[in-house]
């Protein structure tokens, strides 16, 4: 009478499902180690280049105040130390000083080089210690009259 035709079955079995959600899952958190590394690096990046805008600003503001014959800028020059850090209005996380001296290479055998100019002014940008306790430099600009 009738001929019953037997069909193959068709699908995936229980282990290729465990082996391909495995796969997936590995690339999954692979992707996912990534993130807080890339944010952390562009957070540092903006903060760098917000730290070279904010102490070009600074020097433009100092050039335009200071007086005819320069006396702030010689004072920064002749100065033997740092002056205190002063946060930023515009940027709270970021202080700014002066310097007639490089603090970027302040430990570093630069003799012959332009960052051993000493009597040099100088704008060192580095993190507000409230917003993180770090001695790092972020940007320094050496500049004149």
């Amino acid at each position: 009478m009738f001929a019953v035709k037997h069909c193959p079955r068709r699908g995936y079995t229980l282990a290729e499902v465990i082996v391909a959600l495995a796969i997936l899952l590995i690339g999954v958190v692979g992707v996912l180690q990534f993130f807080p590394v890339s944010l952390k690096a562009t957070t540092e990046a903006a903060l760098k280049s917000e730290a070279a805008l904010l102490a070009q600003r600074k020097v433009e503001e100092l050039r335009r105040d200071d007086d005819r014959l320069g006396t702030t800028v010689r004072t920064i020059q002749l100065s033997g130390a740092p002056t205190t850090p002063v946060p930023f209005p515009e940027d709270t996380r970021l202080a700014y000083q002066f310097s007639s001296r490089s603090l970027i290479y302040d430990n570093v055998d630069t003799v012959g080089t332009p960052e051993d100019d000493f009597g040099v002014a100088r704008i060192v940008v580095r993190y507000n210690t409230e917003f993180r306790p770090s001695a790092e430099v972020l940007y320094e600009l050496r500049f004149d009259r």
